[in-house]
């Protein structure tokens, strides 16, 4: 684990996943900022690069929309994350093989044995389990930062893993967004770009587990109930 610069507090009051939402709709700039930050590439809005910038978009709106002892935590979580992130490459290694194996097998289950060979499947399969993984590692760094963070990883986990509708929603919403966006800005004939609606589905898929882990994070968090949605 990496060390913190500050001893942890307890969390002790909710976070409501609709402020924090609200936050990161009124702050696109500063989302791109990040994204400028990690050196994320526009043909590559699911990479490695863009889903850190994402979850550190998601952490300074945890922080700006909480007070109190877990503000002041997810405050310190949010400033370390730049560097606990990348700091934490082993634990991302074996957080991908274990998402990876579960994806690969849960998929092999639904569609087949060959799943895992079919060339057009295989990226979104390793799409799944890398941000699975990164999930993994963020929630990791928070529990870090809160006294009775040992029950979090598991808590958040066994939350996602009982309301993956929600997060497909939450993806569909996204996605439909972005491309009615596309339409009234060039056009119907927007959409007609395979590249362009490509990354509008990535980037969707980004966008929707980071909402989906503000909503399990809101649920699971010591104290947490998160009344409503993130994703409107």
């Amino acid at each position: 684990m990496a060390p913190l610069s500050e001893p942890p507090e307890t969390a002790g009051e909710a976070i409501d996943p609709r402020a924090a939402a609200g936050w990161m709709r009124a702050h696109p700039e500063h989302r791109l900022a990040l994204l400028r930050d990690e050196g994320a590439e526009d043909a590559a809005p699911a990479g490695d690069p863009a889903i850190a910038a994402n979850l550190r978009f998601l952490a300074d709106a945890l922080a700006a929309s909480s007070d109190g002892p877990l503000g002041g935590a997810l405050a310190r979580f949010a400033a370390n994350l730049p560097v606990s992130l990348p700091a934490r490459a082993e634990e991302y290694a074996a957080a991908l093989d274990r998402q990876l194996e579960a994806t690969l097998d849960e998929a092999g289950r639904q569609f087949g044995p060959g799943v895992a060979d079919d060339p057009e499947l295989r990226p979104t399969l390793e799409r799944r389990a890398r941000l699975g993984a990164w999930r993994e590692v963020f929630v990791s760094c928070l529990a870090d930062h809160l006294d009775d963070g040992s029950a979090l990883a598991p808590a958040a986990a066994a939350w996602m893993a009982a309301r993956q509708d929600k997060l497909a929603s939450a993806i569909f919403a996204l996605d439909k967004r972005a491309k009615q966006a596309a339409i009234a800005q060039d056009g119907p004939d927007a959409v007609d770009d395979i590249d362009l609606v490509n990354r509008i589905g990535q980037a969707a898929v980004v966008q929707g587990h980071v909402l989906f882990l503000l909503e399990a994070l809101a649920a699971t968090l010591p104290s947490g109930t998160g009344p409503g949605s993130a994703v409107r």
